[in-house]
């Protein structure tokens, strides 16, 4: 986890046009690690110490997501992310209310493509959620 924090403490200033590209980069990385440490808590002899960790990656993963969101660069699935986090909305919620798969969210938030038809429909549901 100290590589990913002096990663970010690191990247530019959110409106550099370089943000976009490395914040990707360290999401990417701490959505790997964030698998991982789930997987890890999934197991019946988890100690206190996957739990914490798992935490702060998750923590640190929402409060680089936020950043991320609110500058130019910003792509449509850390829009959507926070503006489901803000709603407090699962994926599945998500989809539901647009009328598209959970694994599309979750890809689309993994900055995966979406057709022109997945991605007008998840804009109206930002939208409509404030973001």
């Amino acid at each position: 986890m100290h590589m990913y924090s002096a990663a970010i403490d690191a990247l530019p200033d959110v409106g550099d046009p370089a943000f976009a590209d490395r914040a990707a980069v360290v999401l990417a990385g701490l959505r790997k690690l964030q698998k991982s440490l789930s997987d890890a808590a999934g197991q019946s002899r988890v100690t206190p110490s996957v739990i914490v960790a798992l935490s702060g990656v998750r923590t640190t993963y929402d409060e680089l997501m936020a950043t991320a969101a609110e500058g130019p660069g910003a792509t449509l699935g850390q829009r959507l992310y926070v503006a489901r986090q803000k709603a407090k909305l699962s994926t599945q919620e998500a989809a539901n209310g647009v009328g598209l798969r959970k694994d599309l969210i979750e890809a689309v938030e993994a900055e995966e493509p979406a057709t022109e038809d997945e991605a007008s429909k998840i804009k109206d549901l930002i939208a409509a959620l404030g973001g």
